[in-house]
């Protein structure tokens, strides 16, 4: 963004009444909400436990330690 046109916009509402601020935040507000997050529920999902048979990965914090030391010479 335009750094002198965001100094000037802050100047600009610096120097509004505590009244005409409250008005621009109300504007904003409803000019652009805030989208709800839909979460997905990641237990239903198929990736979730698909290496939990692996022995080598038991201890996911040494498996990818191990990793790192044997990939990143």
């Amino acid at each position: 963004m335009n750094t002198k046109l965001l100094d000037s916009l802050i100047q600009i509402i610096n120097s509004l009444s505590d009244e005409e601020k409250k008005i621009i935040s109300q504007n904003i507000t409803t000019s652009f909400p805030v989208q709800q997050n839909n979460s997905i529920n990641l237990e239903n999902e198929p990736f979730i436990g698909m290496w939990k048979d692996r022995k080598d990965m038991e201890d996911s914090n040494q498996w990818l330690r191990q990793l790192r030391q044997n990939e990143w010479k």
